[in-house]
């Protein structure tokens, strides 16, 4: 809980990570235009030798006809329509409109054919968008750039859509508002929280930007849909809430649209009404979210909150299990769920996470169930060896949990809460017992230590403390709600004297909001309910009889 500066450090094992990025610049360089004038050689009664040429934006061309005085008219063309024609004969109409046309067009050609020039200049323009979208990432989210495959998924994103907005914008029929932006933050929001998703969201359309040319117009309605998603787009696991989102997402886009066409056209039907259609093929396309959330989960080694929902039912292998042979361990849990679910909501943490965590984070005591006093049956098997013995067993059941885990194939993610859910304390009560009991030997402290790692994380601190707190909890006799509250201040005072959270991201401020949420739940469970005087009126109505 120390107050950490933060820097930007640069080592030699970081060099993968900027080829990575150098790499993926370069990919989406390759994509662009190289901004180079077309000339076109053709005339009145000549046939126009070249490609069919399509408009990208709106387009008015202003005819001159030559009678007993100049008249001038007008001829509108919407985004994508035919402007000419391979093979078709120039009249003097089409001559005026493609002078005034051809000067606006650029080559469409991309840096693959040639333009070096214009390659460094959108190099250096996309290394800036990229290095600042990865340097954001590093300062506030550095789980996400520890390893080469989180720096790929940064960058996959803008070069994937680079390549689609490419053929798409140079394929006929098709249109770039057909593009479904949107999945970018829905699958980001299942790995990370919505600060990155949307800033991840807003370089893909910055870069996007780049390699069509449809003015504002275009990047506020993406990044507004990109607000709105991050906004509504809460639960991907529920399809009823997966499918709402979706509409949302659909309707702001309409809206947004119809806003700009009236804006544009000044009227209520837009000229360009069929990209509403193509706005609800996006809509439709985002759909493909959700196949590829457990994909990139599998590649890219996260786990998603489908994942976690599915981890946390009870009847899952080592739950069940759990659930046989050590029952009481399997309440203790139940309870400490309850607590860190509560305590990460109050905080804005992954509620989800510290649940699902909090249900495996004893596994290891199915091993040997029996020495653990949730489920002992009466009789003490402590009392049958050695203090050292009883603190390996007690301290095994976090490597044993361990081991199950990973054999079980659990996301690294739940398996670091198992390591990290005792950090460094002791076995508090056997050390005592032995040095009470033979306080002149020599033995190593060690021995009755659990191996760590210390949580760094929220969720991993909020279950140590709903761990140690409800274990605790257990031992108070008909408590008050003072004694609860002493309880809580007591163990958590003392992890905060062992420096078991001189690690953890947890906030001064975050900790105190726990302590009230673990006080007003164990008071709920430990409330002393008002006993009516059921004997009294028995016996009275036994006199009267």
């Amino acid at each position: 809980m120390a107050d950490k500066e933060f820097s930007y450090g640069f080592g030699f094992k970081d060099i993968p990570k900027l080829l990575v990025i150098i790499l993926g610049v370069s990919i989406i360089c390759l994509f662009f235009p190289s901004k180079k004038a077309i000339d076109h050689q053709y005339g009145i009664g000549q046939k126009w030798e070249y490609d069919n040429v399509y408009t990208e934006s709106p387009f008015t061309a202003v005819i001159q006809i030559q009678q007993d005085s100049i008249i001038e008219s007008t001829v509108n063309y919407q985004a994508g329509s035919l402007v000419v024609a391979k093979g078709q004969f120039i009249t003097n109409a089409l001559n005026q409109t493609l002078d005034q046309f051809l000067p606006t067009t650029m080559d469409n050609s991309s840096i693959l054919s040639g333009g070096w020039i214009y390659f460094i200049g959108h190099f250096i323009l996309t290394m800036l968008i990229i290095g600042a979208l990865v340097l954001y990432a590093y300062k506030y989210f550095p789980q996400s750039c520890q390893s080469v495959r989180g720096v790929v998924f940064l960058i996959i994103w803008p070069v994937i859509y680079s390549i689609i907005v490419y053929f798409v914008s140079n394929s006929q029929g098709l249109n770039v508002y057909l593009i479904p932006f949107c999945i970018t933050p829905i699958v980001v929001l299942n790995f990370y929280n919505g600060r990155l998703a949307l800033v991840i969201h807003i370089v893909v359309i910055l870069i996007a930007s780049f390699l069509i040319e449809l003015g504002y117009e275009f990047i506020f309605l993406q990044i507004l849909a990109g607000i709105v998603t991050v906004l509504v787009m809460t639960e991907t696991r529920f399809w009823n809430k997966f499918f709402v989102a979706i509409l949302v997402i659909l309707c702001t886009y309409l809206l947004a649209y119809l806003g700009l066409a009236i804006i544009n056209s000044g009227t209520i039907i837009p000229d360009e009404s069929q990209v509403f259609i193509w706005l609800c093929i996006n809509a439709l396309l985002l759909l493909l979210a959700y196949p590829f959330i457990p994909m990139l989960e599998k590649i890219f080694g996260f786990t998603s909150t489908i994942t976690l929902a599915e981890l946390a039912d009870m009847n899952k292998p080592l739950l069940k299990d759990l659930s046989i042979k050590a029952p009481g361990t399997l309440q203790h849990s139940l309870q400490v769920a309850n607590l860190s679910e509560a305590a990460a909501k109050e905080i804005g943490a992954d509620s989800l996470l510290v649940k699902t965590a909090a249900l495996y984070h004893d596994i290891g005591k199915t091993k040997q169930p029996e020495y653990f006093i949730e489920n002992s049956m009466g009789s003490n098997p402590h009392e049958k060896i050695t203090n050292f013995e009883s603190a390996r067993i007690i301290i095994d059941h976090v490597i044993e949990g361990e081991k199950m885990a990973k054999n079980a194939n659990l996301p690294k993610l739940l398996i670091d809460f198992i390591a990290t859910h005792h950090g460094t304390t002791r076995v508090e009560y056997f050390y005592r017992t032995q040095l009470k009991e033979e306080p002149g030997r020599q033995f190593d402290e060690s021995l009755f230590r659990y191996p760590g790692p210390k949580p760094k994380t929220k969720e991993q601190t909020i279950l140590m403390l709903a761990d140690s707190i409800e274990a605790a909890s257990k031992s108070l006799k008909n408590p008050t709600g003072q004694d609860i509250d002493q309880l809580i201040d007591k163990i958590i005072d003392l992890k905060l004297a062992n420096e078991q959270l001189i690690e953890s991201e947890l906030s001064f401020q975050e900790l105190e909001k726990c302590k009230t949420v673990f006080s007003s739940l164990l008071r709920s469970i430990y409330h002393i309910r008002i006993e009516y005087p059921r004997e009294q009126t028995n016996k009275k109505n036994s006199e009267e009889e």
